[in-house]
């Protein structure tokens, strides 16, 4: 899955935003963020929420940003009728959720680490939880 490019047709096309903008806004340098959108560096959750975020979307809206114009592109130019279009609708509805699956397996993974975290800070502060 090629997340860069979905982020960057966003910021281009649908927010009309410089790069510097946003890279300023995620206070990294324009390079690091280019690297970002070439599909150059790895993402992480956090990452994804905070470009989300500047760009005025979901995570979700970028992962599946390429899916839902190609749903689109189908269902205007479909010349088999609505059957068609609602296979075409049924196959991207289950990617999507396989995506949210994998999302929501990472967040919670997140999550518990971090009450990890917090719970070892807390023993070694001597603070009572």
């Amino acid at each position: 899955m090629k997340i860069g490019s979905n982020i960057r047709e966003i910021r281009e096309f649908e927010k009309n935003l410089k790069r510097s903008y946003v890279a300023e806004k995620l206070k990294i340098t324009t390079r690091a963020y280019a690297n970002i959108e070439n599909d150059m560096a790895n993402i992480t959750l956090d990452r994804l929420e905070e470009i989300a975020n500047i760009l005025g979307c979901t995570p979700l809206y970028i992962l599946t940003y390429k899916e839902k114009k190609r749903d689109f592109y189908n269902t205007i130019h479909n010349n088999n009728g609505n059957q068609g279009t609602i296979k075409i609708n049924q196959a991207s509805n289950s990617v999507t959720l396989g995506i949210i699956y994998d999302l929501q397996k990472e967040l919670i993974e997140s999550e518990r680490k971090r009450i990890k975290l917090l719970e070892e800070l807390l023993k070694e502060n001597k603070i009572e939880f």
